[in-house]
């Protein structure tokens, strides 16, 4: 937990506080402009075993962050792999199965590693069968939770996150979220 005492109070943020300084941290757009920011995005998500997610899902859209994120443009001083996606203007209509938010972290997928058992995955979704629940969780540093993240990068720019795992409550989830690069990013 990173904690900051300013001269009007105390700031505290989590893992994902990083994503404040992305968004306001720069008035000169550098930190927009990083290379893990605005990618386009999409991700399908099997969720099995699941009496409250049960379903496939998807979403394609724009990431507000997909890539390694150095650790001085990080709350925690920590270099990260992080991944927010969510629709921009908000949750889609009800269909079939819609994803409306990932939220990913693995301080292990940094500097060239592409595979690891270390990372907090939140995760929420919807459909007409099973309405809006409450977000899965994903967390491998808590008990009874374990999966597998593996980075790939199938072509030049691209970034190919597979996650599959088991939480607390044996949902089981196989996830795969692909991030272009922005168009300014293409060559």
């Amino acid at each position: 937990m990173l904690e900051h005492r300013g001269h009007k109070g105390r700031f505290r943020g989590g893992p994902y506080a990083v994503l404040a300084l992305l968004v306001l941290g720069s008035s000169s757009g550098a930190v927009a402009q990083e290379a893990f920011n605005e990618r386009p995005a999409t991700v399908s998500v099997l969720i099995s075993q699941s009496r409250v997610h049960p379903g496939n899902f998807s979403l394609r859209g724009v990431a507000r962050t997909c890539g390694e994120v150095p650790k001085e443009l990080n709350f925690s001083g920590l270099p990260a792999f992080l991944v927010q996606f969510y629709p921009d203007n908000g949750p889609p209509s009800r269909g079939p199965g819609e994803v409306t938010d990932v939220t990913f972290d693995s301080k292990e997928l940094v500097g060239g590693v592409t595979t690891t058992g270390k990372f907090h995955l939140s995760l929420s979704v919807q459909s007409t069968a099973i309405g809006s629940p409450f977000a899965l969780v994903l967390d491998t540093s808590q008990p009874k939770m374990s999966g597998n993240a593996k980075l790939t990068e199938p072509s030049p720019g691209t970034l190919e996150l597979t996650v599959d795992g088991v939480n607390n409550d044996g949902e089981v989830v196989l996830l795969t979220l692909t991030c272009g690069p922005r168009e300014d990013q293409q060559g």
